[in-house]
């Protein structure tokens, strides 16, 4: 009788068992890819047109415009403090205003820009469906908890810490445009120890970083975000400049708003360098000496697209180029690289990594793989699979490397 029972249910789940490995299939193992004709062409032409206006808004561009237009701060140069608008002469608050809508725009031509002229500057057809899929990703991370479950706890750590150092008098006190130039270097130091050691550790790179440098499609409508869980975005340069940032300005004083017209020069600068992930930008820097002579001291577009870079000459220290607005950093420790006179491949440096061209898998791979690493290894493994170099390989590998 038992035997008659089983053999009747076991078409039933074993058919069950095909839809589940079916569904599997098509969400997680295989790659978004349509085809160029009929009803797909006409869902991927669909498909695109929605997730370039929604990379657009990802991105920031038109999305920040009202406010703009009605802030009370702007933000001058990346990594320093806005500037109160109020403390300003009026003709230079409305320039600094016009000229925050204007990088705005420029940035959002830049990306249609990048999106035209891919396949005529890199040599390959722009990648719609990866597009799609970063698109899917973006709003996944920006307009859901699911990546953020840490962070109230952390930012009320954060503020009580600023609260603690506000007692500690401060030693030396700047004002004008050389507290725009030490403001920037404080911040960019400590965005490159934390953007470096995104990078090196294992938790951070895998479970964060890796994420935004997960691209063969990159331009600046195109790139993957951070997951905006506060306490693994170390890559993005948060950690680092939330704990030191606090400290080294008690010990410089800046206060930038008596810098009269420079405001807006540095504006004009930050409105450069900040579509850094552009392939039309990088090309302009080929073909103009003055803007490669920029390289010197500030990282321009070319010199962080370099550090996407996947080709082997540019991996000095699982990476190069960590800097976010200016090289001296790079140049100290021994990371910067000459971006090379050609739009170098971007990506992973592994051959066998996985790019996760589907959205389920390039949300959760990286925490499944290092499941599966734990999982796999001898416990005494799991602090150099969690916190060592990103480099290390435990003794029983996962198969995808990322």
């Amino acid at each position: 009788m038992i035997s008659r029972i089983s053999s009747l249910s076991s078409p039933t789940s074993l058919s069950l068992s095909n839809a589940l490995r079916q569904v599997k299939h098509w969400l997680w193992d295989a790659d978004l890819r349509l085809q160029r004709r009929g009803l797909q062409l006409a869902l991927l032409a669909i498909l695109a047109a929605v997730a370039m206006l929604s990379e657009f808004y990802v991105h920031g561009q038109f999305r920040d415009i009202p406010g703009l237009l009605n802030a009370d701060h702007v933000k001058v140069l990346y990594g320093v403090k806005d500037v109160d608008l109020s403390r300003v002469e009026a003709p230079i608050a409305a320039t600094l205003v016009k000229a925050s809508v204007a990088a705005v725009l420029f940035a959002a031509v830049i990306g249609l820009a990048d999106v035209i002229f891919y396949h005529r500057l890199v040599g390959r057809p722009f990648d719609w469906e990866s597009m799609i899929n970063i698109s899917v990703v973006n709003n996944v991370f920006l307009l859901t908890v699911l990546f953020t479950f840490v962070n109230p706890l952390i930012e009320d750590a954060l503020v009580y810490y600023d609260n603690a150092l506000s007692v500690v008098p401060t030693i030396v006190h700047l004002n004008g445009f050389v507290a725009i130039i030490i403001a920037g270097l404080i911040a960019d130091f400590c965005y490159y120890w934390s953007h470096r050691w995104g990078h090196k550790i294992r938790l951070f790179w895998n479970l964060g970083h890796v994420n935004h440098h997960r691209s063969r499609n990159l331009t600046q409508l195109t790139y993957p975000i951070d997951p905006p869980t506060l306490f693994l975005n170390i890559g993005n340069g948060k950690v680092f400049v939330l704990v030191m940032l606090p400290v080294l300005a008690k010990v410089f004083s800046t206060d930038i708003h008596d810098s009269g017209w420079a405001l807006a020069f540095i504006m004009i600068f930050e409105a450069w360098t900040t579509p850094s992930h552009s392939v039309v930008l990088y090309y302009a820097e080929l073909r103009s000496g003055i803007l490669r002579a920029l390289r010197w001291i500030f990282v321009t577009p070319a010199v962080h697209f370099t550090h996407h870079s996947r080709e082997d000459q540019h991996n000095i220290s699982d990476g190069c180029n960590f800097g976010a607005r200016f090289t001296l950093w790079d140049r100290i420790f021994g990371t910067y690289v000459e971006p090379p006179p050609y739009i170098p491949a971007t990506g992973l440096f592994s051959d066998d990594a996985d790019y996760c061209n589907t959205p389920l898998r390039y949300l959760f791979h990286p925490y499944v793989r290092m499941f599966q690493e734990l999982r796999r290894n001898n416990i005494r493994y799991w602090p150099a699979i969690i916190f060592g170099r990103t480099s290390y390989d435990p003794p029983v590998p996962v198969r995808s490397s990322v």
